[in-house]
């Protein structure tokens, strides 16, 4: 008999699910709340939980220990309500409970991300049910290492897989984790200040408050007092540097690079973040390297150690194909792309670059569309033809993307792409048919990329029949849809505000797809009817690339006829800066120093330029010196002036 425990306060939007992925897997589920005053006790009962109420201490271990003393069953496994057991594991889960000899089963972690492919480590989740068996530690708590020291049987590997999806930026922010964590971590590392794992969640915990500094500062201290036998030291690593990448600090996080392999040379991890550093810093040759190490090792599932997924297979081998096509090499590119997308082939993204590769080697959209279909022939309908439909979108292929729709019953992803198709194709009436299967969840979204196709397309009136024939239930996001649109149809002299949330999604979602005829309209409406104010707003506070080309292409247009202003050869410096053409922008920023000599941010642009050619020497005299110390340090030096804080990839 298994009992599942769990700890829960205000979890009705996570219970459900978790709860569901345990059906006909455990015979007696207990729910402690710690004090929630939402439907989380209703749902609890709904799936027959016996409840038990615990007053919160700051301390999950006691509480999770209260949770174990009202289990009866023979095992005790434990979730957290935002996880969920893999699906059809229930025969498997089951057998583990009459294997001889066992006292506890690992469990693979998959921790979904907002951004990156699941980070995945192990961790003891099903146990005997004995009274010597109890958790310690008041944040992230542990028990394998209470289990094992007693020998009363050996811990193996169940094979199970959970998902967990508190690390989503919605989950954190919802339940304002990472203000809870870190005043119990914080605790933790000021009564224990040499506790290296402490120190490390610390770290992580600042990490989420943007407190690099401080995060740089546990990890170094962790490093200094953690046993190299502990499972997180390899993650401490990829954590620190990752952290230091985020602050600019090159030559601390290439140290620690040199160091983790040292220690850990087989850990993949590591490999894929000296790829990604070297990629950074120009050292194309270097991060080929890297990646092909990775491709070595491959996927490492046996938790050994925690990994990234797909730092073995499919990431490297986009990488590789990004590379190449820097280099030139558009066929290679193709290639590793290819390879990459047979491992993770419904990744709308990478499907798309695939395919602008195949085009840049000058094969039509048929061979083009027979390629795509090649790839995803392992995949079932409708996933299959919802993503070719998609990937022929992005390529503004619009009648071949609905071709691969015609035979697929309405939904919400079948009619949202089926909608912005037919927008894009000046079909209104069609798009008002679909707009009923779009979910509450996509509507805003939906409606407002319909209204940039329909711009982009030149038809406003388009658009203000769409915005007639559709409901919403905010009237305020409508009525101001239909003014906005109203004002670009008869050009009213009514002003239109540009702060307005829903108005710079309208103008980003239109600079993204590169109509610069209605941003400038929007400009005009909005009061910034000459050209240099319209440059000004465009290029404010180091704008985006998309921002910057119109802003270049109105600075260009008023250079043609006559208008020789300093503002207009500064922002084309930093057009073609953003474009590697270092000659054409030093060119541009002499001649704005030549009407305004003592411009403090067209000198900065300058020494920016300076540094971005001496930059490109020294990566040069790398090529045929890989291994100069010298010109490396050199190479570090001028990039942590140049780079601009990343994020943080591969974070642990």
């Amino acid at each position: 008999m298994i009992s599942l425990c769990m700890i829960v306060k205000n979890e009705q939007d996570n219970l459900s699910r978790c709860l569901n992925s345990v059906k006909g897997c455990v015979e007696e589920i207990i729910i402690v709340d710690t004090g929630s005053h939402d439907n989380t006790i209703a749902i609890a009962e709904e799936h027959g939980a016996k409840i038990f109420y615990y007053p919160w201490d700051d301390d999950f271990a006691s509480a999770r220990n209260f949770s174990l003393k009202k289990a009866t069953g023979d095992w005790i496994l434990y979730l957290d309500a935002d996880e969920e057991l893999e699906q059809n594991c229930c025969a498997r889960l089951k057998k583990l409970e009459s294997l001889p000899g066992i006292e506890g089963y690992i469990f693979q972690i998959n921790n979904l991300s907002d951004t990156n492919d699941p980070l995945r480590h192990i961790n003891l989740r099903m146990f005997r049910n004995r009274p010597e068996y109890r958790f310690e530690g008041k944040l992230h708590e542990q028990i394998t290492h209470i289990i094992t020291s007693y020998n009363f049987g050996t811990v193996v590997n169940s094979g199970i897989n959970i998902f967990h999806y508190g690390y989503l930026s919605s989950q954190l922010l919802t339940k304002d984790k990472i203000s809870r964590n870190y005043r119990i971590n914080k605790k933790l590392v000021d009564s224990e200040p040499n506790n290296p794992f402490y120190l490390y969640t610390l770290g992580g915990t600042c990490i989420n408050l943007k407190d690099y500094a401080g995060a740089a500062e546990c990890y170094e201290r962790s490093l200094d007092n953690v046993d190299p036998m502990a499972i997180y030291a390899p993650s401490i690593y990829i954590s620190y540097i990752s952290c230091l990448l985020a602050m600019g600090r090159l030559k601390e996080a290439y140290g620690k690079i040199a160091d983790c392999k040292k220690q850990f040379p087989d850990y993949v991890d590591i490999h894929f973040i000296e790829g990604e550093f070297f990629q950074k810093i120009g050292l194309p040759k270097k991060a080929i390297k890297s990646f092909k190490k990775c491709l070595e090792f491959g996927e490492q599932t046996n938790g050994k150690y925690t990994t990234r997924t797909g730092v073995g297979t499919f990431l490297p081998l986009f990488e590789l194909a990004q590379i190449h096509k820097t280099l030139g090499d558009v066929n290679q590119a193709a290639h590793y792309q290819a390879q990459g997308l047979k491992l993770k082939n419904y990744a709308i993204n990478e499907l798309v670059r695939y395919c602008q590769f195949l085009g840049e080697l000058s094969l039509d959209i048929s061979k083009v569309q027979e390629s795509l279909c090649k790839l995803l022939e392992n995949l079932e309908n409708p996933r299959r033809s919802l993503i070719i439909s998609q990937v022929l979108y992005e390529l503004k292929e619009y009648n071949l993307a609905l071709s691969e729709l015609i035979n697929l019953p309405d939904s919400n992803d079948t009619a949202y792409i089926k909608g912005l198709c037919m927008a894009r194709l000046g079909k209104i009436n069609h798009v008002l048919k679909v707009f009923d299967y779009i979910q509450d969840t996509a509507l805003d979204t939906f409606i407002l990329d319909v209204l940039i196709s329909c711009w982009c397309t030149n038809s406003p009136m388009a658009a203000s029949e769409f915005l007639q024939g559709i409901k919403h239930p905010d009237q305020e996001f409508l009525t101001t849809l239909r003014s906005f649109n109203d004002s670009l149809l008869t050009r009213s002299t009514n002003k239109i505000d540009i702060s307005h949330p829903t108005v710079t999604k309208l103008i980003g979602g239109l600079l993204t797809q590169k109509c610069w005829a209605p941003v400038i309209d929007i400009l005009n409406l909005s009061g910034l009817d000459t050209a240099l104010s319209k440059v000004a707003y465009l290029s404010n506070h180091q704008p985006g690339r998309d921002k910057l080309e119109l802003a270049a292409r109105l600075s260009l247009q008023e250079l043609k006829n006559g208008q020789a202003k300093p503002d207009y050869f500064y922002v084309l410096g930093w057009y073609f800066v953003n474009h590697d053409a270092l000659t054409e922008a030093h060119l541009m920023v002499n001649n704005a120093l030549a009407i305004l000599p003592d411009a403090v941010h067209f000198r900065k642009l300058l020494l920016m330029i300076y540094r971005k050619q001496a930059l490109k020497i020294i990566q040069s005299a790398l090529e045929n010196h890989p291994d100069n110390q010298m010109f490396l340090d050199q190479l570090l030096d001028l990039q942590k002036d140049l780079l601009t804080a990343t994020g943080l990839k591969g974070g642990h």
